[in-house]
């Protein structure tokens, strides 16, 4: 599906709102999609296993081993625990069934380089939204500069430090999982004012009145799945001062997106990458 036509069927649902932050529910059908499960749910079969790519391992790559029949989507941002350090991925990828791949990923804990698992686990974690962005952003320029899915990796320890500071978390190994941890009551409770709406495959995204980002899934199992990762995700940030609400969507958006040409890059899984870059 083009760029120019994927928002033809898209529904946008009422808005859900909590302190600065407004997410309107999306929908959006997408014909002939094929079949995936999610990270979760293939890590809990033992078939879809994700370990370090050798015994002394590689800060920025992570191997994957699937011997399901089905194909796994791993999200951008989700991150992995265990190994000899916790790690988020750097780019959406849909590995194929029955096969072995290389992934690339960022470290999410800083001062840890020794063995908690052999194996990954999932983290039940998507990185905060800010941090994911600026993630992407340094991914993109080393894909333009150098062809790797790679990531400015002093740059997400800043941030990480800087979430540990503003929330006053004391982490040994400076995890950001740790943030999470400490701030976990209080993301559920506000995760509960963005709840899943039936039929919902996406969220938009604005904070403090302003367009702060979006996702969409495919499949509407597989998005179900993810929903409260992403809320979580959007909704873990700095504190802010300043509140805004968002009635409706700013439509002009959209027709920005769909006249995006896009730069190609051949995926780490399946298919193509599809990025923007920001000038």
């Amino acid at each position: 599906m083009k760029i120019d036509k994927i928002f033809s069927s898209l529904e946008i649902m009422d808005p859900q709102t909590f302190d600065n932050i407004t997410i309107f529910p999306l929908k959006l059908e997408i014909d002939n999609m094929p079949y995936f499960i999610n990270l979760d749910s293939a890590l809990k079969t033992g078939k879809f296993l994700i370990k370090e790519v050798n015994a002394f391992g590689e800060v920025p790559v992570l191997k994957v081993i699937n011997t399901l029949s089905e194909q796994v989507l791993i999200l951008d941002g989700e991150e992995l625990k265990g190994g000899k350090q916790n790690r988020v991925v750097n780019t959406s990828i849909l590995v194929k069934k029955n096969s072995e791949l290389t992934i690339p990923v960022s470290c999410t804990e800083a001062h840890r380089w020794d063995y908690t698992s052999e194996g990954f686990k999932d983290s039940d974690v998507i990185i905060p939204m800010e941090i994911r962005k600026e993630k992407n952003e340094t991914v993109l320029q080393n894909l333009i500069s150098k062809g790797e899915f790679r990531s400015d990796q002093v740059s997400i320890w800043n941030m990480i430090d800087l979430y540990k500071r503003a929330y006053n978390v004391d982490s040994a190994t400076s995890a950001m999982r740790d943030i999470y941890e400490k701030e976990k009551d209080n993301l559920e409770n506000k995760i509960r004012n963005f709840t899943y709406t039936e039929g919902q495959n996406g969220i938009l995204v604005y904070i403090n009145g302003g367009f702060e980002g979006m996702d969409i899934i495919p499949l509407v199992s597989a998005y179900k799945n993810l929903h409260e990762k992403l809320i979580r995700s959007c909704i873990f940030r700095y504190p802010y001062k300043k509140y805004y609400e968002v009635k409706e969507v700013n439509k002009r958006i959209f027709e920005e997106i769909s006249k995006i040409e896009p730069l190609k890059f051949k995926w780490v899984g399946l298919g193509w990458d599809l990025l923007k870059e920001n000038k």
